[in-house]
């Protein structure tokens, strides 16, 4: 669904102050902006000044999943945003800063592949989790919640299903 059509203010960012914290935009095809957005927020938080809401918008390259083709979506609008491409803009500005070379660059794309390999590698071999662990790391507090011996959800806190229970 459009973000425009799934939200009554499509500006996320100026939801914040209604929970009592700022509301950020920040363009995020910009990685240098991003960063230096996110280091206020991150400074603001350590001083104890509470979180901020963040708004990065950015722009999703491909379908929701390999079973959507994106055939939706303008393909002038999909050359505007590739051109803007936030990672080869990051590798530019890297390369011209001499901050790292094409030689640096291409040793940082082959370990990460190493190293999702080896997680895919890993996930594969590793054995398929009990269903007892199902909800685990789900809520807040898990007392109470989860599969039960019997294989079945349980809940012990009868008020949760009202929406009443204090967790």
């Amino acid at each position: 669904m459009s973000h425009l059509r799934a939200t009554s203010d499509p500006q996320i960012y100026k939801k914040g102050p209604a929970f009592g914290m700022p509301g950020v935009h920040v363009d995020g095809m910009d990685v240098l902006k991003v960063r230096e957005v996110a280091k206020e927020a991150i400074g603001r938080a350590r001083r104890g000044e509470g979180p901020t809401l963040v708004e990065c918008e950015t722009y999703r390259f491909r379908g929701h999943s390999l079973a959507d083709p994106d055939e939706l979506r303008d393909p002038a609008e999909k050359a505007h945003y590739a051109a803007r491409d936030p990672i080869t803009a990051l590798k530019k500005y890297l390369i011209e800063n001499s901050l790292a070379s094409e030689a640096d660059l291409k040793a940082i794309d082959k370990k990460i592949d190493e190293v999702v390999e080896e997680a895919v590698e890993f996930a594969d071999e590793s054995p398929v989790p009990p269903r007892s662990q199902l909800l685990e790391n789900v809520f807040a507090d898990p007392k109470g919640f989860g599969i039960g011996p019997d294989g079945r959800y349980r809940c012990e806190d009868p008020k949760f299903t009202e929406g009443t229970a204090q967790v």
